[in-house]
């Protein structure tokens, strides 16, 4: 679906975060970085569990950290003023690459329950750094959508429904961290994405 459908629910989008150059700038640092497996929390220890999330965490230079970091904290004070709470600045960007049926369950980023520092998190952001298709083409991934859960009146436990958000190069979304979303498995190609959260400091 087109991000601009999203506004409806109170998403944050932003068109354009990083220019082209950038998105190219910072896919090269992601090939040329170390990458580990990416990890989830439970119960305040974070672990490998490729049943729930199967992608990996690209380790970049500092200098590509700093330019993301700069470009998410420049939006801080529009997510403040959009989402109604004093944000602090976000936290270390996570540079995600998603190969081939790589895929992240529905889950949240935040929750009252929470005993770590993911109970601090507010709002959730995420950066596209490439082009989907639907045929395999260079540069280009298929599948890997963002989908959001529980919007729909019906389906307020989001069990069922998930509504896919289809992510621009450079383009920013930002949404409550409480709000359930996940990653649909890539079907073709190398999906890169920026993930961080911006967290009110009051835990």
């Amino acid at each position: 679906m087109d991000p601009s459908f999203f506004d409806r629910f109170g998403l944050y989008i932003e068109p354009q975060l990083l220019d082209a150059d950038t998105c190219a700038q910072v896919r090269e640092a992601m090939d040329e970085a170390q990458q580990v497996e990416a990890t989830i929390e439970d119960e305040g220890k974070y672990e490998v569990d490729r049943s729930h999330r199967k992608t990996r965490l690209a380790k970049v230079d500092t200098e590509t950290l700093a330019i993301v970091r700069d470009r998410l904290n420049s939006v801080r004070e529009t997510l403040s003023g959009h989402f109604g709470l004093e944000l602090q600045e976000c936290e270390k960007p996570q540079f995600l690459v998603y190969e081939e049926g790589d895929f992240f369950r529905p889950h949240m980023d935040s929750s009252d329950k929470d005993a770590d520092e993911a109970s601090g998190r507010r709002v959730s952001a995420v950066i596209f750094l490439n082009e989907t298709s639907k045929e395999p083409a260079a540069g280009a991934y298929g599948g890997g959508s963002l989908s959001f859960y529980g919007l729909l009146q019906d389906d307020p436990k989001g069990e069922g429904i998930g509504l896919p958000l289809v992510g621009s190069p450079g383009a920013l979304v930002a949404f409550p961290s409480q709000m359930i979303h996940g990653v649909s498995p890539v079907t073709h190609g190398r999906r890169y994405t920026i993930a961080s959260w911006f967290p009110t400091g009051t835990h």
